[in-house]
């Protein structure tokens, strides 16, 4: 048991607060007088942090789905992951993934409101305990708010106090009433949080703040002036107080880059320095599981999502390999649901250490039983990240080394995956967990990082090419790419400000943080979402100006009475 999780368990036996927006009636739900309590209303708000696990799937589908780094693999065709992938907005609108994320979004949201009412008649054995719950619950509940707003816009339901009962009437009082919300609750979450070292691994903190704020303020500075305005805010304001808070959080705190890319990343290394916030996991399985639908999971199985077939070649996918199994507890369980674009792939130059840290590319024998760690001495096959000559291939086939080519994964010339391809790529390795006890184990026990340090370097040289500073962009750019030079080429990644605008930022930030949950929403703030993922990703042929904005689950709108008032999106069906 780790982190915060010891701390969960108390919560996750006594609050099932689940009131779901236009869905179904609250069950289960705790004493009023206990949730007035000093223990009940802790336990409450610790509830939230079990419910961010359900977030985990369906954030990756809105976050990372549907953008210029991932396309789908075989599996991902004709699915539910697929249909969230082309923007074909029949299939989005009732896509299950979609519903979910709506209905977990809400029921957190409820649960914070529930939070934030309660915690006013509690009794709290001392003040300064009281204010610092308070700060955390409003913290949680802007975090909720945020990613319903960036999420469905215009069309997003707001509320801010608890329900009860169903909820029929749909309320939606346009963007500035959320982050009007959302800004007012940061400010009651910066009063009375702990610094980061001060607090429990995974609980709310100043930096998490801070760095929530940041994402605040970079998405608010994307809408408009009347919206802006309603918010207190210009653009330029924006920008300003996101320099400020980066800032500090890169100087004021213990934060730190690492100085390995992949130790980040690491199931061994969960609690790093760059890490500022996480969704906490654990091997125990009563309370890390999937029930008997699957539907309402909350295990961790992103470990599967970017592995494809590893016993196989894209050249021959008839014949198994042998030394490689269809699944291993080191090389992930195959899933083949998305795999990289061709684009991701070739944003790093080759002496970018973070290009082979990020992307799996050479396979050895797992001896005897695919829970076993590989012989790293026998390599077997080979991915290339480069396409390579036909002497390259034959040197090592002649050793017994299986090759495929990057041009058997992809055509070279449209970007567009082949069809062995689909199932024979590169692993994204970010989510890999080796920790599971078996290589068939869907349940992972990895946290998943949320925020990080590398995220604040990226999002403070945006916000100064936004203020036109390009030489502070380009030393934040340095400074970020330190880690990632190969002795002897270090000028193969040197930045200048004339590298410095907002193509170059995009860029950068899918080679620093590409996969981690949050490509969609920066690519929407920057305003080039629509040309950006037409340009990049050849299998994405329907986008519209429109899908800056995730349709209204239709499921949701089913039970909705106020139809007249209460309106899908502009542009969907």
């Amino acid at each position: 048991m780790k982190k915060i999780t010891i701390f969960l368990l108390l919560a996750l036996s006594v609050s099932s607060f689940s009131c779901d927006f236009l869905e179904e009636e609250p069950k289960g739900l705790i004493s009023d007088t206990y949730a007035k309590t000093e223990e009940g209303i802790e336990s409450l708000i610790l509830s939230i942090y079990q419910r961010n696990r359900y977030l985990t799937e369906r954030l990756y589908k809105v976050g990372d789905c549907g953008t210029d780094l991932t396309t789908y693999a075989t599996n991902g065709l004709g699915t539910n992951y697929g249909e969230i992938m082309f923007y074909n907005d029949p299939l989005m609108i009732s896509n299950v993934y979609n519903s979910q994320y709506w209905k977990y979004l809400y029921k957190g949201l409820n649960v914070a409101n529930q939070g934030i009412e309660y915690i006013e008649q509690a009794s709290v054995s001392s003040e300064e305990k009281k204010n610092k719950l308070t700060s955390e619950v409003h913290a949680l509940r802007a975090f909720y708010l945020f990613l319903i707003v960036e999420t469905y816009g215009p069309a997003s339901h707001y509320v801010d106090t608890p329900s009860y009962s169903v909820v029929t009437d749909g309320y939606q009082p346009g963007i500035a009433v959320f982050f009007k919300r959302i800004l007012d609750d940061l400010d009651i979450a910066f009063r009375h949080l702990d610094l980061p070292q001060n607090t429990q691994w995974g609980r709310m903190n100043i930096g998490i703040v801070k760095a929530l704020k940041m994402r605040v303020l970079m998405a608010l500075s994307a809408y408009d002036d009347t919206i802006l305005s309603n918010t207190g805010y210009t653009k330029q304001k924006c920008y300003e107080e996101t320099i400020s808070l980066c800032n500090s959080i890169i100087n004021d705190y213990n934060y730190k880059l690492l100085d390995d890319y992949a130790s980040i990343f690491d199931v061994n290394n969960q609690i790093n320095d760059e890490i500022i916030w996480s969704i906490q996991y654990t091997s125990d399985l009563i309370y890390n599981g999937m029930n008997v639908s699957r539907a309402e999971m909350d295990a961790n199985v992103m470990h599967r999502n970017f592995v494809g077939w590893y016993n196989k070649s894209a050249k021959n996918p008839n014949v198994n390999i042998d030394g490689l199994w269809s699944h291993s507890r080191v090389y992930g369980r195959e899933y083949r649901a998305t795999m990289p674009t061709l684009y991701y792939i070739r944003l790093f130059s080759k002496f970018d250490k973070r290009r082979d840290q990020t992307f799996q590319s050479v396979w050895c024998r797992i001896p005897d039983n695919w829970n076993n760690d590989p012989d790293y001495s026998d390599t077997l096959l080979i991915r290339t990240l480069d396409v390579v000559s036909d002497e390259y291939i034959k040197s090592y086939e002649d050793r017994g080394i299986i090759v495929d080519n990057i041009s058997d994964i992809y055509d070279i010339n449209t970007g567009i995956p082949t069809i062995n391809g689909r199932s024979c790529f590169h692993t994204m390795t970010k989510y890999l967990d080796p920790s599971r006890d078996a290589a068939k184990r869907e349940e992972g026990f990895k946290d998943l990082i949320l925020m990080r340090l590398g995220e604040v370097y990226i999002t403070l040289a945006e916000a100064y090419v936004r203020t036109n500073q390009p030489e502070k962009a380009a030393e934040v750019i340095t400074q970020l790419r330190k880690r990632a030079l190969i002795d002897g080429h270090e000028s193969e990644l040197k930045v200048t400000a004339a590298d410095m605008d907002m193509d170059f930022i995009l860029e950068e930030g899918a080679r620093e943080l590409g996969c981690e949950l949050n490509r969609w929403y920066m690519l929407k703030r920057s305003g080039k979402m629509v040309e950006w993922v037409k340009e990049h990703n050849p299998d994405i042929t329907l986008i519209k100006d429109y899908h800056i904005y995730r349709p209204l689950p239709q499921d949701a709108l089913y039970e909705v009475t106020n139809l007249d008032v209460f309106v899908q999106n502009k542009g969907y069906k």
